[in-house]
């Protein structure tokens, strides 16, 4: 049986969620300016058709005046659901502390979740979200990414918009970024991991050279966080700061990868040193999360989880 080919580039958002989210039935998670958001919301809703819709807007900060349970209780009786399902809901999105609180008074954190609290209820089969990871914490992030998995497992096909690339990557489905009008895929899959059969003992000096401003820096990788590939430059992250680097993926793959770094996707190689957890959503999602002050996320694609299982011993 043939494989199944992927588009790598579309010349607007109409055709991408057409192909994508509309024939294929895939989810697609985009970098894009606000413009391009609004024609993607558009987009969504002319395809969706007779399918169940949920929509994550940022301009949507709910009915002020409800608590946070009776906004719940009023949507869960327009899905037909019952008060089970708005206690679970409450319990998966950790709203269960706030019950009472007016949705006025919530922080940006916990509206958020309440919005995906109130998507839940309608168990959704098309779902648009602008910038759905936003305002969330590491642990808040990890509620919702959990939801999109099982979500995604069950059928769903989500579209997300307005992201950085980082943070589409991410999430289930494909990652696609905007230049000049025009979408490209971030998530062409890579071939088998090919292996080293091991690193010598040679000891080498290594840095890292990277443009800051006039200046460049020559960065010492134990100060490397990760390094990043977005929109066809490659950064190094040094304590939050992204640094310009000239040299391509595979040769700081290479020079970094004796120095504990680790090709975790491929626009991404990890500082393993600085990984405090793995988590995993479904049996093909992982993400990695630093122990930066952010506690960030990125991804580990299902190709490259298997390698790092194999070489770091985790489960």
């Amino acid at each position: 049986m043939a494989s199944e080919t992927f588009a790598t580039e579309y010349l607007s958002i109409e055709a991408l969620i057409r192909a994508e989210a509309g024939q294929a039935c895939r989810s697609v998670h985009v970098e894009c300016a606000r413009e391009t958001s609004l024609r993607a919301r558009q987009a969504v809703a002319e395809i969706q058709g007779a399918r169940r819709g949920a929509y994550f807007l940022e301009d949507d900060g709910g009915f002020d005046r409800d608590t946070t349970r009776s906004y719940l209780r009023f949507f869960a009786r327009l899905a037909g659901r019952d008060g089970t399902a708005v206690g679970d809901a409450l319990a998966h999105f950790g709203l269960e502390g706030c019950t009472r609180s007016l949705v006025a008074k919530l922080a940006p954190e916990q509206r958020a979740l309440l919005a995906f609290a109130r998507m839940s209820l309608f168990e959704p089969e098309l779902c648009f979200c602008e910038r759905p990871l936003l305002d969330l914490s590491a642990s808040s992030r990890a509620l919702v990414l959990a939801w999109i998995a099982e979500r995604h497992e069950a059928g769903t096909v989500f579209v997300t918009v307005g992201q950085p690339l980082r943070e589409a990557l991410l999430l289930p489905g494909r990652a696609f970024w905007e230049e000049e009008g025009r979408l490209f895929a971030a998530d062409v899959e890579e071939a088998d991991v090919e292996e080293d059969d091991g690193f010598s003992d040679e000891v080498r000096v290594c840095k890292i050279a990277a443009k800051a401003g006039d200046a460049t820096l020559l960065l010492d990788p134990r100060d490397i966080d990760f390094i990043e590939s977005a929109n066809r430059v490659n950064y190094a992250s040094v304590r939050g700061e992204l640094y310009p680097t000239n040299l391509t993926m595979d040769e700081l793959e290479a020079e970094l990868g004796r120095f504990g770094f680790f090709r975790c996707h491929r626009s991404y190689i990890v500082n393993v040193q600085k990984v405090a957890r793995v988590e995993r959503y479904t049996r093909n999602t992982f993400n990695l999360v630093l122990s930066d002050a952010a506690h960030t996320s990125l991804p580990l694609s299902k190709g490259r989880a298997e390698a790092m299982r194999d070489r770091y011993g985790w489960k």
